[in-house]
């Protein structure tokens, strides 16, 4: 059901994937498709959002409310005063909207300071499920899509956590790693959990299958969507200038590369929300420092070291990773349990990155899986 409100691609894809959840409202399709005519660039992108999540808070529409303000908030930069407003009142009306759900709040101490967790806990339930995002992640879209789409998953428990680079944690300075382990193994040890599965979204895909490369106690892995390397997502719709990098590790490259890389950015939004979005969960300051550190992000050397029961998950049309890259890490998991692979097209639908305009498909596939018997070895 995805839909075209913009014709910007990035653009587009954000709306669709915070507004799937009233695709069937016609009321509020409506007030979609009459805002979008007005969005130009990304000032009236936020003007617009913001006026919207205003007038649906006054109206005590809170669901729509916390979606509107999340778009008005998504491509402001951490140094826009106004993003500070936005996030709050994203928060207040999404908390205010789920306030007759069963969860669990609590934080789990991390590097001197704590990562936000969200549990939900299923009577009876032994097995768990531990969730969580990738590169402009919150806490709060995790336990939406739990709500929405997991509520029947009544052998797991489940639960969310925001990691360093992500929501609260990159706003207290806990910058994004590459190792995503250390994070998952100070949550296993915290909470004592033991053969959990792992599922990580977006360029959690990539996150996920880090740590179990390196976490024993993960014993299921959901590559929600595959995501090889943070360097794909930057290659893939880049400008032909940038197609081939010359070494950034040289100081003159550096500043020719951030000169070029700002230019670009003024007239491409998707590059512009790729690097500065980038530099917030990093903490880097200018676009050769962040392509220097993103090469870190590449399952390159640890797939043969990734030896659990697997569920990888991809779509044709994802703007961020090709799709070439499911039989490349097929083959190169030489050690895993079992490989289980579903590539969604345009004749299935959910072929956009992580499932967008189709997620109940992604998770029917995610729920057969967990719901399947493994005689773990």
């Amino acid at each position: 059901m995805y839909k075209k409100y913009l014709d910007n691609e990035q653009l587009n894809f954000q709306v669709n994937r915070f507004i799937e959840p009233f695709y069937l409202d016609e009321k509020i399709q409506k007030k979609v498709i009459a805002l979008c005519k007005k969005i130009t660039n990304l000032e009236e992108w936020y003007t617009n959002w913001y006026q919207q999540g205003t007038q649906e808070y006054q109206e005590g529409n809170f669901s729509f409310a916390s979606a509107s303000f999340q778009l008005a908030d998504f491509f402001l930069p951490s140094s826009d005063e106004r993003k500070e407003i936005t996030y709050r009142l994203f928060k207040e009306t999404f908390y205010k909207s789920v306030a007759d759900f069963n969860i669990e709040y609590t934080k789990m101490p991390y590097q001197g300071k704590e990562l936000p967790v969200a549990i939900i806990k299923n009577p009876q339930a032994k097995n768990w499920l531990v969730f969580h995002g990738g590169f402009d992640s919150y806490l709060e879209e995790l336990i939406r899509l739990s709500i929405t789409y997991l509520s029947e998953l009544r052998d797991y428990n489940i639960l969310m956590f925001e990691g360093p680079g992500q929501g609260l944690a990159v706003k207290e300075g806990l910058y994004m790693t590459y190792d995503w382990e250390k994070p998952v193994s100070a949550l296993l040890d915290y909470y004592q959990l033991d053969a959990v599965t792992l599922m990580g979204m977006s360029l959690g895909g990539y996150l996920s299958l880090r740590a179990a490369s390196m976490e024993p106690r993960i014993h299921r892995v959901i590559a929600f969507d595959v995501f090889y390397s943070m360097m794909d997502a930057f290659t893939l719709k880049a400008p032909e200038e940038l197609s081939n990098l010359p070494d950034l590790t040289v100081p003159e490259v550096q500043v020719a590369v951030d000169e070029k890389v700002n230019q670009l950015c003024k007239k491409n939004i998707d590059l512009n929300f790729k690097v500065s979005k980038a530099k917030e969960i990093l903490g880097k300051k200018t676009p050769s420092e962040v392509l220097l550190e993103i090469q870190k992000f590449s399952l390159a050397g640890v797939e043969a070291l990734i030896q659990q029961d697997v569920l990888l998950l991809a779509g044709t049309q994802d703007i961020y990773v090709p799709v070439s890259r499911v039989p490349f890490l097929q083959k190169e998991m030489i050690n895993a349990y079992r490989i289980e692979t579903v590539i969604f097209t345009n004749r299935s639908g959910g072929q956009f990155h992580c499932q967008v305009g189709a997620k109940m498909l992604a998770f029917k596939k995610i729920e057969d899986f967990l719901n399947e018997e493994v005689n773990y070895k």
